[in-house]
């Protein structure tokens, strides 16, 4: 297909090779030798230099809504066969051949609908606009759309039921979906969003620039060809980390120096830190937790070496429980034993990192595995 081709074995190269070169495309593994290709998926899309490159993610497990929330442009489970590749070659080259985008944005509100397309809107992003779920099929039934930005206050019918049309019937195109919404959502509803949604952004007083971001970042934009407002908003959007807002963390750590560090990388990007110094004191934050729910922990990391009780013993005491089956634990190690990762893995561990910790890794593996 005409393709040069640039391999990598591990991570580490790939991230190398990626901000040394800048390939056109990227197809990468999630199950790489020395971090989760998701990690490095997430990192790619945190570079300004490369959250541009189309990447496509070949896994054995299921993690198609990590990476497509992500940013990837699609998904492979594995076994691979040569015509599905070949597949999605294609389409990485059709994409590339491409120089206009187009964005369809759907929202009753005039003034918004305005303010939104002229947000979006560039020498090489066309924006279209419909007022009615009515005008959105129309248009979806005779256009394709690189990306769809959706108010689920409708005045004909409600987003959800839009969403559903689109993903029951192939008369429609169906390009991926922003929900940009002045609803609060409970817990329900974005689960249901999530079944076709991309990314989902509450409307409020930074919702304009995360919009922007999330937009160029699935248009596979270079920031550098931006206006020059748009960037200024995109890099304003980065001060803070959507993923981490708001969300509780509990770090459970007895050295000082690192409860200090953790916090000083967590609390600036958004995130509610919690501390307990030992195993023990983690399990009675996590009882409690249970009891009031605006307590909730969202996700911890459990340094393995601590005194009273360690990390693996309360790492396998957490998934006993059954509440706490799925909340992910990071294990933090001193040292990186070649058996470090297979024993946190064993206690039931949702992932491992070695100390020193690595900021950018570390903050790839909390909004990996935060749950969306």
């Amino acid at each position: 297909m005409g393709f040069q081709v640039l391999l990598a074995g591990t991570a580490e190269e790939a991230l190398s090779l990626a901000r040394d070169l800048t390939p056109s495309a990227i197809i990468l593994d999630v199950g790489l030798p020395d971090q989760s290709g998701l990690s490095v998926l997430d990192r790619l899309k945190r570079n300004v230099h490369t959250r541009h490159i189309p990447i496509h993610v070949v896994s054995a497990g299921d993690h198609a809504q990590t990476a497509l929330s992500l940013g990837a442009v699609g998904y492979m489970l594995k076994p691979v066969r040569r015509e599905q590749v070949a597949e999605v070659l294609a389409k990485l080259e059709a994409r590339l051949e491409q120089r206009m985008h187009r964005v369809l944005i759907v929202e009753d509100d005039e003034r918004q609908r305005d303010a939104v397309s002229k947000l979006l809107a560039s020498d090489d992003t066309e924006t279209v606009t419909a007022g009615t779920a009515a005008e959105c099929l129309e248009l979806l039934r005779t256009q394709t759309f690189d990306c769809m930005v959706l108010d689920l206050s409708l005045p004909d019918t409600s987003g959800y039921a839009l969403l559903e049309t689109l993903s029951q019937q192939d008369a429609y195109s169906f390009p991926p979906v922003i929900v940009y919404t002045g609803r609060e959502l409970s817990a329900d509803d974005e689960l249901r969003l999530r079944r076709y949604s991309k990314s989902i952004i509450i409307k409020g007083a930074k919702s304009p620039e995360r919009l922007l971001d999330e937009v160029t970042l699935f248009l596979h934009q270079v920031v550098a060809e931006l206006p020059e407002q748009q960037q200024n908003m995109i890099r304003q959007a980065r001060n803070r980390d959507a993923l981490l807002e708001g969300r509780r963390i509990l770090v459970v750590e007895d050295d000082v120096r690192n409860v200090y560090a953790l916090t000083n990388i967590l609390e600036p990007r958004g995130a509610l830190v919690e501390i307990a110094r030992n195993g023990k004191e983690a399990l009675e934050r996590l009882a409690t937790s249970q009891l009031h729910r605006e307590l909730a922990v969202d996700l911890v990391l459990m340094d393995v070496m601590m005194p009273v009780m360690d990390g693996l013993t309360a790492t396998r005491a957490i998934r006993e429980n059954p509440a706490w089956a799925k909340l992910p634990i990071i294990a933090l190690t001193a040292k990186a034993m070649p058996d470090d990762q297979q024993r946190c893995i064993e206690a039931g561990a949702s992932d491992y990192m070695a100390k020193p910790l690595d900021v950018e890794k570390l903050l790839s593996l909390v909004r990996v595995w935060m749950p969306k």
